[in-house]
């Protein structure tokens, strides 16, 4: 027998050497500032909650068979091991760590054990006087846990130190590896091998990715191994053993993999086209992610670029980083049943409604569907209606106004919330699309005897009322034999609120002009002036322009004439609090909610340019003025065909309409062509005589 020498008993002694049943090996603490891949040994030198762990004292880490609560795979312990369990495997891949278990299990940030490979985590050189002690961890470390003979990991101190030693396995050792190819996800899918042969050195169960350590010389065939799995329906199954490379390689294959191919990407194609509210927003992360993941996809159709689009997708579908209602849009609110069946809300006097949707493609709803957005708070709105209401919530009972789902002015405390369906209690998937596009919209109700609450809108099929529930949960099942649902869509559609400037050069002092008028309040947006007709000249050629004062809301049906210095086009928005102007003695008419058809009686002079000049003109009986547009009324025996406007300032040359003579006969210049504005001087010709414009 070959005896051992005293400074190796001292040694072993104190923890720097080991007598595994196969050989004698050395713990030799390296030094290196970048630790390479590859099997060491792992012992803990200085401890945090445990005192008696020194460098004279260490503690060895291991890889555990079992530990704690089933959770963590590197136990600590006094002593040495002396079989493969001693080994812990340190992976560098371009200066990113990682630690794995001779299972196949990863440690995380806090040395829990994980199937996937974590992002990264330091093994870090801290002290130079100490440089074999490394700190590992970032931000969490590892470190010993007081009276607990595993390693767990702290956001604290990070003052544990560890040491490594390099070692090859091989040396004394079979090493097999279990290898799972193919079709395998590992962030969902896990396979299981044992092994419980007596010639086995290491854990006698690993996963994907883990070792077997027989002892070398050993005979192992495919019969050795028990495979079990989760998580891998759908999957077809390959076992390889390859005693030569000594690899146990199970390989699966998607099953049904063209046809699952192309139906993955046909709807990641179809839903990231769909934008609006209840989508995500075209900024998004998910969006850009996804958009990424189908052309990647599209260009090389791997398993890989599989899992990172169906990642990707599912992310998309449960994004709450949506699209929300935005100001001055006009909007639709459809819900949406279990049996497929959709109804929008439609307005009465009496109160809103539930009506069959007119069809799939959201259009011809009349205007009393349509409402006009105004965001108030963060994800509260308010809409209003081409009445002038305001939406609230409606159910059974308990809601504001007799329970008719508006009120006619805004109040702060009944603006409704938009927010993200999510899943869970009662609510299922559509179509296998998530909950993708679809909204809750929650507002106020008050219980009679209780304190008011935000609830959901929850509706019958039937569409004749809408049911509340006591809960705040959304609902979309089929419940007690009565069909509920609380999933709403929102879709834009269109409404006469966004004004398009009409560019005009002979106006003193502006550039874009338009008219306008609304059957609500609205605020007048920033570089756009609103004006009302507040007299006319003595002999009525021209129409005296007073502006709104600054802050003040343009009231529901009111004829204006805008001014726009920024742009040629702005969106007129609901008022909430800002107080309207007063109008008095407006001379401007209004077509706000409905068109208007020109009757005599309406002496109304239409806003255009005729032959370049622009002015009011007289309105012809029976044409058509546009909704929510705005017109000058002039009730005057022998009033003139056109009216110039002033819009402050001196009523000279570009500004001002003459009609010569005082009497309604054409006016012509030299050439023979028609004019309705003359310049101060010039030489003109009406019923066939000349005269000098004054």
């Amino acid at each position: 027998m070959k005896k051992i020498s005293t400074l190796a008993l001292a040694l072993i002694a104190m923890g720097s050497l080991s007598m595994p049943a196969s050989a004698q090996v050395n713990f030799v603490p390296v030094s290196t500032a970048t630790l390479e891949s590859g099997w060491y040994q792992m012992r803990q030198v200085v401890g945090v909650s445990r005192k008696d762990i020194s460098a004279t004292a260490p503690r060895y880490v291991y890889s555990a068979e079992t530990a704690k609560d089933g959770k963590y795979y590197f136990a600590s312990d006094a002593a040495q091991k002396s079989d493969a369990t001693a080994f812990v495997y340190v992976d560098n891949t371009d200066g990113k760590y990682a630690i794995k278990s001779i299972n196949g299990k990863w440690g995380d940030f806090v040395a829990i054990s994980s199937n996937t490979k974590p992002a990264t985590y330091d093994i870090t050189q801290v002290d130079k006087n100490n440089p074999t002690q490394y700190r590992v961890g970032t931000k969490s470390y590892w470190e010993d846990w007081q009276n607990w003979n595993y390693i767990a990991g702290s956001q604290n101190s990070g003052n544990a130190r560890f040491e490594f030693s390099k070692v090859n396995p091989a040396d004394n050792y079979d090493v097999y590896s279990v290898v799972a190819a193919g079709d395998f996800n590992p962030n969902t899918m896990q396979i299981t091998v044992t092994n419980t042969s007596d010639t086995n050195k290491g854990t006698k169960t690993v996963y994907n990715g883990g070792n077997f350590f027989f002892a070398k010389g050993t005979t192992v065939t495919q019969d050795n191994f028990t495979i079990t799995e989760k998580g891998t329906t759908g999957l077809s199954k390959t076992v390889k053993f390859d005693a030569t490379a000594k690899a146990l390689v199970v390989e699966y294959t998607l099953d049904d993999k063209e046809n699952k191919y192309a139906t993955l990407l046909a709807s990641s194609k179809a839903n990231i086209a769909k934008t609006g509210v209840g989508f995500p927003k075209a900024e998004s992360k998910v969006r850009t992610t996804l958009a990424a993941a189908i052309s990647a996809f599209e260009s090389e159709q791997t398993y890989a670029k599989y899992l990172t689009l169906s990642s990707a997708y599912t992310a998309y579908l449960a994004s709450s980083d949506i699209q929300m209602p935005e100001d001055g849009k006009a909007y639709t609110f459809t819900a949406v049943f279990y049996d497929g069946a959709k109804r929008y809300m439609n307005y009465a006097e009496s109160g809103y409604s539930l009506v069959p949707t007119l069809d799939e493609t959201n259009a011809n709803y009349p205007e009393t569907a349509k409402l006009i957005c105004r965001k108030v708070g963060e994800n509260k709105f308010t809409f209003v209606n081409n009445d002038g209401k305001h939406f609230v919530w409606k159910g059974g009972m308990d809601g504001a106004n007799s329970n008719k789902g508006y009120v006619d002015t805004y109040n702060a405390e009944y603006a409704v919330t938009v927010a993200k369906i999510v899943k869970g209690g009662y609510v299922v998937d559509i179509e296998n699309e998530g909950l993708l596009g679809y909204v809750g919209v929650m507002g106020y109700r008050k219980p009679s005897g209780k304190n008011p609450e935000q609830n959901y809108f929850i509706f019958t099929v039937n569409g004749s009322t809408y049911s509340y529930n006591q809960a705040n949960a959304p609902f979309y099942k089929t419940s007690g034999g009565d069909k509920h649902s609380s999933l709403i869509k929102i879709e834009e559609t269109t409404y006469p609120n966004t004004i398009t400037f009409n560019t005009v050069s002979d106006v003193e002092g502006v550039s874009n002009l338009a008219t306008f008028s609304a059957p609500f309040a609205t605020v007048v947006p920033e570089g756009v002036t609103a004006y009302y007709v507040e007299t006319t000249d003595r002999d009525e050629s021209t129409a005296t322009m007073k502006a709104i004062e600054a802050g003040k809301a343009i009231p529901a049906n009111a004829g204006v004439i805008l001014t726009s210095t920024t742009g040629d086009k702005a969106t007129m928005i609901p008022a909430t609090t800002e107080t309207a102007a007063d109008l008095t003695g407006n001379k401007l008419g209004n077509s706000a909610g409905t068109a208007k058809t020109i009757a005599a009686d309406d002496h109304a002079y239409i806003l255009s340019a005729v032959d370049g000049q622009t002015a009011f003109y007289k309105g012809k009986v029976g044409t058509t003025l546009g909704m929510n547009k705005a017109y000058l009324t002039l009730n005057e025996a022998g009033a003139p065909e056109a009216i110039s406007m002033n819009f402050g300032g001196n009523v000279t040359g570009i500004n001002q309409i003459v009609n010569a003579e005082q009497n309604n006969a054409p006016v012509y210049d030299l050439t023979g062509r028609r004019v309705v504005r003359t310049v101060k001087g010039g030489l003109y010709i009406k019923g066939g005589n000349k005269f000098i414009a004054r």
